[in-house]
């Protein structure tokens, strides 16, 4: 029960902390600071939070991938909302960015997981 809801939490927060932290930087990652990996850190831990709060009321939502990247996106979003300004364009633009390049690596991480647990399980059972 702990390390599923563990598991819901930095589900989240290892796919929003790297997108917020690119996004702060547009992409040059060599001017990122420590200042720019605390409030990217930040960002995914209200992100998790958020949708482990989530996941306690809509569970059975949880069974859809783009579901649970749009989730995952919209908490993001918020998060990136709350946590600091734009870094670029109008004062919900980076948020919207983030938000997206959040919900793209979702999928991305759920698409690539399934294939290598499938993967993964063929070559246990042939050696079998």
């Amino acid at each position: 029960m702990l390390s599923q809801r563990m598991k819901i939490f930095l589900t989240p927060f290892c796919e929003a902390t790297p997108a917020c932290l690119l996004v702060m930087v547009q992409g040059n990652i060599w001017l990122a600071t420590m200042g720019h990996l605390q409030k990217a850190a930040e960002t995914g831990f209200i992100t998790g939070i958020g949708v482990l709060i989530l996941s306690q009321f809509t569970h059975r939502w949880f069974s859809n991938k783009y579901l649970v990247a749009g989730i995952t996106g919209g908490m993001c979003f918020i998060a990136d909302l709350l946590i600091h300004p734009t870094h670029f364009g109008s004062y919900t633009t980076e948020a919207i960015v983030t938000g997206i390049f959040t919900a793209i690596i979702s999928l991305m991480a759920n698409f690539v997981g399934k294939k290598l647990f499938i993967h993964g399980r063929a070559k246990l059972t042939k050696g079998q």
